[in-house]
């Protein structure tokens, strides 16, 4: 019986080198055709080789393109906003050399999610002429041709991932799997902008609110990932409460105690920003707007911010979008030229470090 596909924001994608000249006679759709799957690589692939003689096989295949669509493929790459690995440097043999679905579960059934292949491979691994693509006998594996890769099940399937609302009695931890899971294990940095997230952390820190915060069930998610690195961006509100002040050495206080709450080395850069600042006559206001950029790859906004993540299960529907990469690197940027001045070593200190830019 076939396995239920896998539904992830990110998926794993092998591209048989012949593939990449498919419809060569047609200039036009070829261009067409590159363009479309180059975005969706960017935003929800992971380009994944059998082995380094299938990488340069089709590196070679991208040098042998039209000039114009050679160069984007070598920018994309050059850039890593696709992400490139070698599951095995003897693994033999190659996606052009298969013509056993069979043979592709066996070989890639727990590496990749999608094959594309030329049309002439995948008719003969059993994508018939009026569909998109087949799965392998156990279902682990689709089988796409190249020239209608963004109409396949798995690219469907992660872009409905990736914005589908954060829905009212779903649980968090499906949420991790299918969507924040995936983006965090193939990004770098992770940026979280939230004006909240700081004054929450340091309530439950500091003055021992009874209710959870969103950001340590993320954080300790996130840490479980060797490596990761997050940067936070938060406010330090204008009128402390008198009672429970939430001051810039209180929010370093209250993100050490979350850190050590961890128990796993995680990466933490702390920007503080001030909830209001003057520039010239104008007071500039932190924004509301919420969101986690993952690395180069997406920024996503969350209505509700972080503190959606505080509850095992959502306790409302929340909304999720796509924020351009670039808007969201703006907005963190004037954050940062308006942040307090850190004491030496930062607010958290060692061991954590700081994020270069990015």
């Amino acid at each position: 019986m076939n396995a239920p596909p896998k539904r992830m924001s990110v998926f794993q994608v092998g591209i048989g080198p012949s593939a990449l000249l498919d419809n060569s006679g047609d200039r036009a759709l070829q261009r067409a055709i590159h363009e479309d799957l180059l975005e969706d690589l960017m935003v929800y692939g992971q380009l994944i080789f059998a082995s380094a003689d299938d990488l340069n096989a089709f590196i070679d295949a991208v040098r042998r393109l039209p000039s114009s669509l050679a160069k984007a493929w070598e920018t994309v790459l050059a850039s890593k906003r696709v992400t490139v690995a070698v599951t095995d440097p003897a693994l033999r043999p190659g996606l052009d050399d298969l013509l056993d679905p069979a043979e592709v579960e066996d070989r890639f059934g727990d590496t990749l999610q999608l094959v594309l292949l030329e049309s002439d491979q995948a008719e003969l691994l059993g994508v018939a002429p009026d569909e998109f693509s087949a799965r392998t006998p156990s279902g682990l594996v689709e089988v796409g041709r190249i020239t209608t890769a963004k109409r396949t099940a798995t690219v469907l399937a992660a872009r409905q991932v990736m914005t589908a609302p954060l829905r009212g009695g779903t649980n968090r931890e499906d949420e991790w799997d299918e969507r924040f899971g995936p983006l965090v294990a193939s990004s770098a940095p992770i940026v979280i902008y939230d004006k909240y997230v700081g004054m929450q952390v340091a309530r439950r820190y500091l003055y021992e609110r009874p209710h959870g915060d969103g950001l340590t069930w993320l954080l300790s998610r996130i840490s479980m990932q060797p490596g990761r690195r997050v940067r936070i961006i938060t406010a330090v509100p204008h009128s402390p409460d008198v009672r429970e002040p939430i001051d810039a050495e209180a929010l370093g206080q209250a993100f050490h105690l979350l850190r050590e709450r961890l128990g796993r080395p995680l990466g933490l850069d702390l920007v503080l920003v001030p909830e209001r600042t003057r520039e010239g006559n104008r007071v500039e206001r932190f924004g509301h707007d919420r969101h986690i950029r993952f690395g180069v790859r997406t920024a996503l906004a969350l209505g509700m911010g972080i503190q959606s993540l505080a509850d095992k299960r959502f306790r409302e529907t929340i909304t999720v979008a796509r924020l351009p990469v670039a808007d969201a690197r703006r907005r963190e940027e004037r954050a940062q030229r308006a942040a307090l001045r850190p004491p030496l070593g930062g607010w958290l200190g060692p061991p954590g470090g700081s994020l270069s830019p990015g």
